[in-house]
């Protein structure tokens, strides 16, 4: 068994247990006067204060300093550590819940747990190092973190969760995002009866289809993109561009330029276009699916694809908590209470003494003075 403070400071009041010692060592008690019909009788003295020279009243300062120990201790908070509170300890759990992207947080996982708190930065490292913070100033418990989230690829890494110390673990709870941030507006170039033009659809992402709502469309200048290559080699190049411009190609915005330059084809000043350079495509019939890749992978991308992190990735992040923290802070377990129920109980006893005293006292003194 042992005992830890939650105020140490506190038992610097052990000190006051000099102040109702000295108060019995140094306080003075008059006599009274006693009025007689005559003083014939009585031999004349001097009416004198006696100083105590020793502790008189020993129980009733017994008592005093009682008090003042109980007091004392009870401000520092002893916390008795035994061995069934110890098993206790290792029986309740703080959970910290990281929620990603406004995933809706099931209020159970906050309430069946001995502490628990939310965490929600726009980056999850962050979150994670916030939520390790609170659980190491928790009082004794085992720790847990909790993710709360749709689980799709980067919403969370292993590399995310080597910031969790191993004594923590690792839960998640899967839950759909609300609401989706993976809806947006696209443009794209293409073809349609030979003239270039900007075509909108809205388009939705989840992690398990791509779901595309046509828009309206606007005709697009002639020289918003255009290709050069040697003399030999243009007409593959014009080609495998027409093909490109069929399928498709993502343009997020209007007033791009585009120049496609292969090989080492000679160009004039490009005036102000985005110039994107590439080797001659081997074989040919590469050529228009060379030319969708590089202008796709010239542009940035609207949102990331929502792909479910798989559920063996998930059960092999996943781990127990591993015991208490020995750097765990110590709270208040209710001991206290006990030692204010002991001071409040010799109050009243030092009341019921203090009025004893003064009962016996007082006759004793009178004969003293006759």
């Amino acid at each position: 068994m042992s005992i830890a403070w939650l105020n140490t400071a506190a038992l610097w009041g052990l000190t006051l247990i000099a102040l109702p010692i000295a108060i019995h060592l140094l306080v003075r008690q008059h006599t009274r006067s006693v009025h007689y019909p005559s003083l014939r009788f009585v031999r004349e003295t001097a009416l004198a204060a006696f100083r105590r020279r020793a502790i008189q009243d020993a129980l009733l300062l017994a008592c005093r300093v009682a008090i003042i120990v109980s007091a004392a201790l009870a401000l520092a908070g002893p916390i008795i550590q035994t061995s069934g509170r110890t098993e206790r300890f290792a029986e309740r759990l703080s959970r910290a819940v990281v929620q990603i992207d406004d995933a809706d947080v099931d209020p159970q996982l906050l309430s069946d747990v001995f502490r628990s708190h939310t965490f929600q930065r726009p980056q999850v490292a962050d979150a994670i190092n916030d939520a390790v913070r609170w659980l190491e100033s928790q009082p004794p418990s085992l720790r847990e973190i909790a993710f709360v989230a749709g689980f799709t690829k980067g919403q969370v890494s292993n590399s995310d969760l080597h910031r969790v110390p191993a004594g923590i673990g690792i839960r998640f709870v899967p839950v759909p995002a609300s609401p989706p941030s993976n809806t947006f507006t696209q443009t794209i170039l293409t073809r349609r009866d030979g003239r270039l033009v900007f075509v909108n659809r809205q388009v939705r992402l989840t992690a398990d289809a791509t779901h595309v709502a046509p828009g309206g469309d606007a005709p697009a200048p002639d020289d918003v993109i255009r290709v050069v290559a040697a003399a030999k080699d243009q007409p593959l190049a014009d080609a495998a561009l027409r093909a490109a411009l069929d399928a498709g190609l993502r343009w997020p915005d209007r007033n791009r330029r585009v120049l496609l330059v292969w090989d080492d084809a000679a160009i004039t000043d490009p005036g102000g276009m985005l110039t994107l350079r590439m080797p001659v495509p081997d074989p040919p019939s590469s050529a228009a699916t060379a030319i969708w890749n590089l202008v796709d992978g010239a542009t940035a991308r609207e949102a990331a694809e929502p792909v479910a992190i798989p559920r063996p990735d998930l059960e092999a992040w996943s781990r127990q908590p591993q015991g208490i923290s020995p750097q765990a802070q110590p709270a208040d377990e209710g001991d206290r209470r006990w030692l204010w129920l002991i001071a409040l109980a010799l109050l009243i006893l030092e009341y019921w003494l203090r009025r004893d005293t003064a009962r016996v006292v007082q006759p004793q003194q009178e004969q003293r003075v006759a």
